[in-house]
């Protein structure tokens, strides 16, 4: 994880299933003003997660990403729905 980077805001969800399925969603500052960058940590409590980025040039753009993950797990009519959870601190560093 590059120490340069700010983090601005941090999202946990969790999911009521038998693997404790889990999403971390941080959105974090590049320095100098190079823009945002969307980070997404998925996968079953306790084991290696997936991890996907998207970069945004304006922090409106980047927290439009955020929330569209956001929403399209917790507002399902089917599948895993899930909830957002207090943040996590060891993940913060991530």
């Amino acid at each position: 994880m590059n120490t340069d980077l700010r983090l601005i805001k941090s999202i946990d969800l969790a999911a009521d299933s038998r693997r404790q399925a889990r999403y971390y969603i941080r959105l974090y500052e590049l320095p100098h003003g190079a823009g945002y960058v969307v980070k997404k940590l998925s996968g079953p409590c306790g084991k290696e997660k997936a991890a996907e980025e998207w970069y945004r040039g304006t922090m409106d753009l980047a927290e439009k990403k955020l929330s569209a993950i956001v929403r399209s797990k917790t507002t399902r009519q089917t599948g895993r729905l899930y909830r957002e959870l207090p943040p996590s601190p060891q993940l913060l560093l991530w």
